[in-house]
């Protein structure tokens, strides 16, 4: 059985475009890690986490793109969409999410400082013991369930 070449050069595009979503999804994990300063153990979860990834794509594209046929070229394509992406859009995608995580850092300590204040101002306002003596009036037991039982 063969495969016409129309269908053998939009397999090998999309293969490209494989190779590029996979370079992306290194660059995410390795944001993460610079941004994070991971050791060893980390640096290793995560190359552990991109190899899986990358292992159950290439399975998947070849299952569901490839008529569950291995081809060379599906491979290169990969190889080449990655190096497309590293060459052209990789530093770019670092900086926006080196960016990214930034604006999220900030974000997190404005609002655990919001978390803080509040409450400290709970505190002043004396809120904790107003809503334990009101609280109480709902912890006594109904009179369904003092053993008299329902009359």
């Amino acid at each position: 059985m063969t495969v016409p070449m129309q269908a053998q050069f939009l397999l090998g595009l999309q293969s490209i475009l494989l190779g590029a979503a996979l370079g992306l999804f290194y660059d995410i994990l390795r944001a993460f890690r610079v941004y994070f300063s991971a050791g060893r153990l980390a640096t290793a979860l995560y190359d552990l986490v991109f190899w899986l990834v990358l292992l159950a794509a290439f399975f998947e594209f070849s299952l569901v793109f490839a008529m569950g046929q291995s081809r060379w070229y599906v491979l290169a394509g990969a190889c080449g969409g990655a190096g497309i992406y590293f060459f052209l859009f990789s530093g770019l995608v670092q900086g926006v999410l080196r960016l990214a995580l930034d604006l999220a850092a900030r974000l997190c300590g404005l609002l655990a400082a919001a978390g803080e204040r509040a409450r400290g101002f709970a505190g002043k306002a004396g809120l904790p013991e107003k809503i334990r003596s009101f609280t109480k009036k709902f912890a006594k037991p109904s009179s369904i369930f003092r053993g008299k039982g329902i009359k």
